[in-house]
């Protein structure tokens, strides 16, 4: 099976993709204040098309990418010109904010899967803004944590995990994140990955992936058609019992976001 994406059909990740709830007494947690303080300061947004690198992999840290709207995958190659993806990143996301703070190079590409509507801003300004705007650097140290559990659970997953239950988490989480206020029947998702990236995030082969949408598709779970997959009931694929730190695509909560705009 292969997975087909016109381009007016790209999956629309937007500032409501689900994430963790606020946590109470914390900066900007209890009106969105926090965050929509430092937001205002940020440069005007910018609309880049899909496939854009927005990061080279190994080049010094520079600018800093914050994610109002869409999805960006993270790619690394080694030095046998292999392709893994590491990751995805959705709104809210600063990327290259953590080697700008330690003053590495970056491990990994980033690149827009969707169109990505972005706001930029140099090393330096960015850095001002974390000394000046404590809301931002909450919104950091939480974006940050998040990763980190994020990766703890990931590998926990490798561990315990079926490869049926991390595909259908992730089908589960790229649906939900496309239609946060449905029903959860008869959802339509294209995925905005590639097979192999597909495969790639939920650490099988192409071909057992395959595999796995078959199986898939014979229990009923999924049906194809003309490229899309339509979920007919959210609720029998397995859940993200992780509060979403498995797939994660979003830093803060859903609620902080739509408050701040």
């Amino acid at each position: 099976m292969t997975f087909t994406n016109p381009a007016s059909h790209y999956l629309h990740m937007s500032l409501h993709t689900n994430g963790a709830g606020n946590e109470r007494g914390t900066p900007g947690s209890q009106d969105g204040s926090g965050l929509a303080s430092w937001l205002s300061l940020l440069p005007a947004a910018q609309l880049y098309p899909v496939g854009t690198v927005l990061i080279q992999q190994g080049c010094e840290s520079g600018d800093i990418f914050f994610i109002e709207d869409g999805l960006a995958k993270l790619v690394r190659i080694d030095g046998n010109g292999r392709e893994q993806i590491l990751g995805l990143r959705g709104a809210g996301w600063l990327l290259g904010a953590a080697f700008v703070l330690v003053g590495r190079a970056h491990p990994a590409s980033v690149v827009a899967v969707t169109a990505c509507t972005v706001r930029r801003l140099s090393r330096e300004a960015f850095l001002e803004m974390m000394a000046d705007q404590p809301g931002l650097s909450w919104h950091v140290h939480r974006m940050h944590s998040r990763e980190v559990l994020s990766q703890f659970h990931h590998m926990a997953d490798l561990g315990v995990k079926t490869a049926r239950q991390r595909l259908e988490r992730v089908l589960r989480r790229l649906a939900t994140a496309t239609t946060p206020d449905g029903n959860g029947k008869d959802v339509r998702l294209l995925s905005p990955l590639k097979r192999w990236e597909l495969a790639s995030l939920i650490a099988v082969t192409p071909e057992h992936l395959s595999r796995l949408l078959k199986r898939l598709r014979d229990d009923g779970v999924v049906r194809v058609q003309k490229g899309w997959i339509v979920i007919p009931d959210l609720k029998r694929l397995a859940s993200d019992d992780t509060d979403g730190f498995g797939v994660l695509t979003t830093p803060v909560g859903t609620n902080e976001l739509e408050l701040a705009h």
